[in-house]
């Protein structure tokens, strides 16, 4: 029912085309049953979608680009796990909205490009090419993929804010649901 009802209000609100409605459904889609942990971060964020997926997310940092163009993220599946690579020296928020470019990819399963699998050479040893299933990195919004990737990520990013919580392991954990109860009365914090 909360997804529904969610779901009602975008359609009214927003009046959102058939291409726009339907990654909005990949997304519900795939967060369904997953809890965020609030405070919110990226790292718990991924934490809990690694667990509803069965398959481990991984974020790194991308290296210096000693002069390279590198992309702000990266994603790298592998055949038993995903890695995102993102650039270190950025706010908070864009290296969420980065995580959530590259984790549209995975969900949308978007398909690699040649382009982004020549930069593989420039990037930390521990990126074995012979192990990698598939790459995607986030280089320009040129294509259908990546505007598509972009789009979902900012999806992604209300969605987020309004998944359930899931319960704390603090000690201060009932402080903590109280407090975000208070601060967003509307908000489903079960």
């Amino acid at each position: 029912m909360f997804l529904r009802r969610r779901h009602e209000k975008r359609a009214r609100v927003t009046g959102l085309g058939e291409h726009e409605s339907r990654l909005w459904r990949v997304c519900e889609d795939a967060l369904r049953g997953v809890r965020v942990q609030r405070p919110f971060t990226i790292e718990s964020f991924c934490e809990a979608l690694s667990a509803q997926r069965g398959r481990q997310l991984v974020l790194r940092e991308l290296p210096d680009s000693d002069g390279l163009r590198l992309p702000c993220g990266l994603w790298v599946a592998y055949p038993d796990e995903d890695h995102i690579w993102h650039i270190a020296a950025t706010s908070q928020r864009h290296r969420q909205q980065v995580v959530f470019h590259e984790i549209a990819h995975m969900l949308l399963d978007h398909k690699g490009s040649s382009a982004v699998s020549s930069l593989l050479a420039a990037l930390p040893p521990e990126i074995a090419p012979s192990r990698i299933s598939a790459v995607f990195g986030r280089t320009n919004y040129s294509t259908d993929q990546e505007h598509d990737a972009e789009l979902t990520a900012t999806i992604l990013d209300e969605i987020v804010d309004q998944l359930p919580t899931a319960p704390s392991a603090s000690p201060h954990g009932l402080l903590d649901r109280v407090d975000a109860t208070m601060a967003h009365p509307r908000r489903n914090c079960r």
